[in-house]
Parts: structure tokens; C-alpha cells; sequence
């Protein structure tokens, strides 16, 4: 049978030793000081694509109600020979603004976030200036989403009805690119985009006259986002 002195020899006690000579070692701490990363350490630039931004969309939902209400209006007085070629060109512009929003891009280096699109231009936010980044997930925002699209092509598709029923031909021929012109903007963006599930809310100091809000609105994946916030948040450290 081990006898309890060798248990306590096989842990390393000395018998030997004195109460003085326990109290005289200190701890050793086998972290190397010059590897141990200091407030100024790198942290990876984040650079991406895969982001969309809430004032693009908002310019895209004006110049769409706003052009399509104008033509609307007018496009019962029009002939067929000016009506057809206006439609085009609408479409065609709608289209055009739509793929420039899918240009957005975010740059983060260690002293600025650069937010780049159509509707924002070139933003550079310094990131001493900016005073939080709060996080939001956009389940409720998607299927709202979804829902408002829903009516809208419930609602355009009674107007088309109507128009054939009634003989309508230009309203008909005003209406009905919007499925086509819709189906290639949705194939676009999800070519483009992925998972966008997450919201980011970039709050900035200085605030402009012209600004509503002092929050920037940032719309990615939820591993982009992180990305995001956690350079961000080193760098308002680190400044």
C-alpha cells in the first residue's frame, strides 16, 4: 500500500523544506513580454462587397414611384410610337440605378471607414468620431419585406387585369415590363448578394445639417458584420 509520505514526495514535496524558504518562491510567468500584443497591434483591414446600404435603396424607391407615377399619368395621351420608347428608357434607367447600388462597398483601415455607393457617394467616417456600432438582425425587416412585395405585385397585377378588361392598351403596355424588369433585378441581386440577414448602425459625432440621423445604416452577413463592428471597435480603442 502507497503510504501517504510518498504520495506527498510524488507531488513534489520537499520534506526539507521550510516555511522561510515556501514563502521565498515566487511565481514564475512564462508569458514572453516581447510577443504580448500592445493596444497599437494590427488588426485585419476589412474590405467587402457583400453589403448594401438603406439610402440606396430609399433613392430607388423614389425614382421608382416617381417615374412610374409620371408615366402613368401621361401614358394615356401618348401614342404608341412615343409612349413604347419612353417605357424602354424608364425601365432601362430604373435597371441602370439599381445595378450601380450593387456596387456598395466597405473599407475599414486603422483610422477611417470608408462607405462607398451610389446614394452615399464616398463617405469617410473617421474612427475616432464614430461613437458606437450596434448590431440588428433583419428576420422581421425580410419577411416585411417580402410581404410588401407581395401586395405590390397583387397590386399591379389587378391593374393589369383591369386594363385588359377595359381595353387599356397603353396603361397594359406601361405595366406590364415591370414583371420581366423585376425577375432580372431579383436574379441580379441574389447573384450578388448573400445572407443578408444583418444590420449595422454606425453611430457618427459629427453630424451634418443635412443629416436626418447621425446613424449610418450598414446591411450585410452576420460573419461580414462582425467583422465590421469588431474593427471598428479596436480602432475607436486603439485612437
Amino acid at each position: 500500500m502507497v503510504s501517504f509520505e510518498s504520495i506527498k514526495r510524488m507531488m513534489g514535496w520537499c520534506p526539507n523544506a521550510t516555511p522561510v524558504m515556501r514563502k521565498s518562491l515566487q511565481p514564475v510567468d512564462f508569458v514572453n513580454s516581447s510577443q504580448t500584443p500592445s493596444g497599437k497591434s494590427n488588426v485585419e483591414n476589412v474590405q467587402s462587397k457583400n453589403v448594401m446600404f438603406s439610402a440606396n435603396n430609399s433613392l430607388l424607391t423614389i425614382c421608382f414611384l416617381t417615374g412610374f407615377s409620371l408615366i402613368l399619368n401621361v401614358s394615356r395621351n401618348l401614342d404608341y410610337a412615343i409612349l413604347i420608347p419612353i417605357v424602354v428608357a424608364t425601365y432601362s434607367f430604373f435597371y441602370f440605378i439599381e445595378i450601380k447600388t450593387f456596387q456598395a462597398s466597405v473599407s475599414i483601415d486603422q483610422n477611417n471607414v470608408q462607405l462607398k455607393s451610389i446614394g452615399l457617394k464616398n463617405i469617410t467616417l473617421n474612427c475616432k468620431d464614430i461613437k458606437s456600432v450596434t448590431p440588428n438582425k433583419l428576420i422581421k425587416s425580410i419577411k416585411f419585406s417580402s410581404t410588401l412585395i407581395a401586395i405590390m405585385l397583387m397590386i399591379l397585377a389587378t391593374l393589369l387585369a383591369y386594363s385588359v378588361i377595359s381595353k387599356e392598351w397603353q396603361l397594359i403596355i406601361t405595366i406590364a415590363p415591370l414583371l420581366p424588369w423585376w425577375l432580372l433585378v431579383k436574379h441580379k441581386q441574389d447573384g450578388q448578394y448573400h445572407d443578408l440577414d444583418t444590420q449595422l448602425y454606425v453611430e457618427h459625432k459629427n453630424i451634418k445639417w443635412y443629416e436626418l440621423t447621425p446613424y449610418y445604416s450598414i446591411i450585410t452577413d452576420d460573419m461580414t458584420a462582425s467583422r465590421i463592428q469588431a474593427a471598428i471597435e479596436h480602432n475607436m480603442w486603439v485612437n
